[in-house]
């Protein structure tokens, strides 16, 4: 693809400028348009379904839905959703049908019909649910009808919407359903890539750029600096044109439909994106003289940072695909093996890349076992394959690991600065606000999106702790939580999507699932890392538990150590006992192993979001077995995991934090302290989730027995038989009920219908629910009274009765059977 001037066009970015961008165009009522009317489509989404009853004669269901379209008679089937192999009677298909063109006072209906595959036979019916395009598109009668102060250009998301699956009279399941309005000017048009590029003028910057090297891909990167003092010089970075060809596409595209009104309806999927201005022309000082190159020119992420800790997290359990953008099958292969092998196969992503390591992460050598340490290169790609096959638990630990830097704070400089456990609550509070409102967004795209191998980036400066006074806001700023790395991807829009055959909508359909998927699961998983971390207030039980660390298998266990978490008087050092509560003997009648430690108190000043911490001192351990035999030496290379554990009204709280390896020590020497936070009154975790429930929602990670008999004391000595459920069959079925629960809530937290008034607060409710449903719904009703005040959707005043042109149609609406339906909505059902 070319880049040359004379077909580029030139744009100059009122960021660059240090000016205030221009008001975007508000949407103008039909008057002010000259009578031009907004183009109206409804998308459907079939979420999931919950049936009664089994209709397979042995083994599991593997059902699938059928979408038609009735009108005047006529039968036209839109949609037809995969089939969920082996999920029996609660099938999850998460399907976007293609949109349709609607109009108010429309008589078409839709049958949503729920069917069984056979491999042998035909297709079993189980039930359908018929319902009215009118009654899925009753939410967005103001919008439609002109009673509202201007008309909504992009994407209304409704709410989730539960209907009755008949079987001729018996009612055997049910199917959730959500229906999206788009509303586009008629004069938003598929948008080309690669037709022209907007071009940033060489005077903004000045003329030295300094070439920074390669970060992860094959395009180098540029440091580029502002002349302009209206924002910092190092503001926007520099990407080689030359090796970023495959992503100036979907950056122009991006560019050209966020300056259009409703911006086709992808207005929040796109703000998670990099700011890009551009493509710069520059001359580079090279030995073979003078040479002309074009850049990318993105927000850098780095501006500003002392030291910039950031994940790269690649999403999607499937990276590649053979054909698409020029991917041939060789490296299709090669990518779906490294798939195969990685965390992308158990969790939806897996790390990339992980800048600014904290030293207890660096101190664990990949190499270590195999003694080739100082190989540099080898060491590199071990250290890529331990990244990426890192679950969600262990990356987010070392993420918001601060104990060993930035440099901690006295005790009375507390009044003047954050200390680093403030610092790590406000990165992760923001994180979770962020991936929350990411996975939200997802759901109101219009139409799926095929983002092949893209990224998402979480970071913040973990250089400084800031001062006070402003030390929050200037953490939230800083953190970062973006979506990029666009090589493979393709931006789909409205008018792409109707244009598209049958079977190219399913594949983006596939690929889209397989996205917020990932998604789905790393918000929940930042969600459960703030949620054990910094939502305890009184922890009850502290481990130590010494390991001998391996790099090429599982960590060898040395001994272990469980006080209740209480200041102690001093340095006190105990002995370790092993697995079967023995005591822990070194080598060469060396005595006992024993660990030193220190617990003290420390109260944060107020205003803090925390109300202290307990500092837990890890000095050192002495006399420790060696593990080291297979490589023929006479140490271990320990490390410490300190676990602390809790009880609260959600279930048990567990928090493990890691210290760094020692190679080749048997006298350890650690002098590291971590914090156990002690929360305040405050419910940070719900404002961050909008209000979401914590219930049975955020599972601690897997713990051993012997900690949680020392939680529950009279429960030991009971064991499992062999022909039971064995424990780990117990710790799935929970952790899938748990996600199954987050992704509803998540369905339910999408709709923005009642977002687009100013005074009407967010709902999501069942429409037009038969008499016993509301009664049932009602039943699980909870008290709230109180509105957000922080979080994606932020409002200011008690949850009133709607104006009757803002009331939903369901007549026997309440704000009680509001509260009731969304809580009923999220947990009903029994989970597969």
């Amino acid at each position: 693809m070319g880049c040359g001037e004379s077909r580029a066009q030139r744009h100059e970015h009122p960021k660059l400028l240090g000016q205030a961008e221009p008001p975007k165009a508000k949407p103008r009522s039909e008057s002010e348009e000259g009578g031009e009317k907004l183009e109206c489509f409804l998308v459907l989404k079939v979420l999931r379904a919950d049936l009664l009853r089994s209709f397979d004669a042995y083994g599991k269901m593997d059902p699938y839905t059928v979408v038609e379209l009735v009108e005047t008679g006529a039968r036209k089937e839109i949609a037809r959703t995969r089939i969920d192999w082996n999920a029996d009677k609660h099938p999850h298909f998460e399907h976007t049908c293609r949109g349709q063109p609607f109009k108010m006072g429309s008589s078409a209906q839709v049958e949503f019909q729920v069917m069984e595959g056979n491999v042998l036979a035909r297709p079993t019916f189980c039930g359908k649910a018929t319902t009215s395009l009118q009654r899925l598109a009753q939410p967005f009668v103001p919008l439609l009808e002109g009673q509202t102060p201007a008309p909504i250009v992009g994407t209304s998301t409704g709410p989730v919407i539960d209907l009755e699956l008949l079987l001729e009279q018996e009612v055997t399941g049910h199917i959730f359903v959500q229906a999206l309005l788009v509303q586009l000017p008629p004069a938003v048009r598929p948008v080309a890539g690669g037709e022209s590029l907007s071009r940033v003028d060489e005077e903004l910057f000045e003329d030295s750029v300094e070439r920074l090297g390669v970060s992860g891909g094959s395009a180098a990167f540029f440091k580029l600096r502002l002349k302009s003092q209206s924002r910092p010089m190092d503001y926007f970075i520099g990407k080689d044109l030359s090796h970023a060809e495959d992503e100036v596409n979907f950056y122009e595209e991006a560019l050209q439909l966020q300056r259009q009104r409703g911006a086709a309806g992808l207005g929040p999927l796109l703000g998670y994106t990099l700011e890009y201005a551009g493509v710069l022309t520059h001359t580079e000082e090279t030995n073979a003289g003078k040479k002309r190159t074009e850049l990318l020119v993105m927000r850098n992420l780095r501006c500003g940072a002392v030291k910039f800790r950031f994940l790269d997290i690649k999403i999607g359990q499937k990276t590649a695909q053979v054909g698409w953008q020029g991917k041939s099958r060789a490296a299709a292969l090669r990518q779906s093996l490294v798939d195969g092998i990685t965390n992308s196969s158990c969790e939806g992503f897996r790390l990339e890349g992980f800048d600014g390591r904290p030293p207890a992460l660096e101190s664990m050598d990949p190499l270590l076992d195999l003694g080739m340490s100082g190989n540099a290169k080898m060491a590199h790609k071990a250290l890529r394959v331990m990244l990426q096959r890192m679950p969600a638990v262990e990356m987010l630990l070392h993420w918001l690991d601060l104990h060993q830097e930035p440099l901690d704070v006295e005790d009375h400089e507390l009044p003047g600065r954050l200390c680093t456990t403030e610092l790590a609550e406000v990165v992760g509070h923001e994180a979770v606000r962020g991936l929350y409102g990411l996975a939200v967004a997802c759901r109101r795209s219009p139409v799926p999106q095929k983002w092949i191998g893209s990224s998402v980036g979480l970071g913040f400066d973990a250089g400084h702790v800031p001062k006070r006074e402003h030390g929050e806001e200037e953490v939230r700023k800083s953190t970062v939580v973006c979506i990029f790395d666009w090589g493979r991807s393709e931006l789909n829009t409205m008018q792409k999507h109707m244009q598209l055959s049958e079977k190219d909508q399913l594949d983006r359909i596939e690929f889209w699932r397989y996205y917020m998927g990932g998604i789905d699961r790393l918000a929940w998983e930042a969600a459960r890392a703030y949620h054990h971390r910094f939502s305890c207030r009184k922890w009850s039980l502290l481990t130590f538990k010494v390991c001998d660390f391996d790099s090429m298998s599982e960590n060898d266990f040395i001994g272990r150590l469980s006080v209740p978490v209480e200041e102690t008087s001093g340095e006190v050092c105990a002995e370790l006992s092993s697995k079967d509560r023995n005591h822990v003997v070194g080598d060469y009648w060396r005595g006992a192993a024993t660990l030193t430690y220190s617990i003290t108190w420390r109260a944060f000043p107020q205003p803090s979001r925390l109300k202290g911490a307990w500092r837990v001192h890890l000095i050192r351990a002495q006399h420790l077995p060696r593990q080291d035999k297979m490589q023929l030496r006479t140490t271990s290379d320990p490390m410490c995991e300190i676990t602390a554990c809790a009880e609260d009204e959600h279930g048990l709280l567990c928090l493990r934090q890691v210290s760094s390896v020692k190679v080749r020590h048997l006298d350890p020497e650690w002098g590291e302290t971590f914090d156990l936070p002690v929360a305040t009154e405050e419910r940070h975790l719900e404002d961050a989730l909008a209000g979401i429930s914590l219930e049975n929602l955020f599972l601690p990670e897997k713990i051993p027995q012997w900690i949680k008999d020392q939680l529950h004391p009279g429960m030991n000595g009971r064991s499992s038989s062999r022909w039971s459920w064995t424990e780990s069959h117990q710790e799935t079925e929970a952790l899938e009920k748990a996600l199954d629960t987050w992704k509803s809530r998540l369905d339910l937290a999408s709709a923005t219908v009642e977002d687009a008034f100013e005074d009407e607060p967010r709902r999501s409710h069942a429409c037009c629910g038969t008499p016993a449903q509301t009664e049932r719904l009602q039943a699980h009703a909870k008290p709230n009274q109180e509105r957000r005040t922080s979080g994606p959707f932020v409002s200011s005043t008690p949850i009133e009765a709607p104006a009757p042109w803002k009331r939903p149609c369901c007549p026997s609406w309440t704000p009680a059977t509001c509260v009731a339906r969304w809580s009923e909505g999220a947990t009903r059902g029994v989970w597969r």
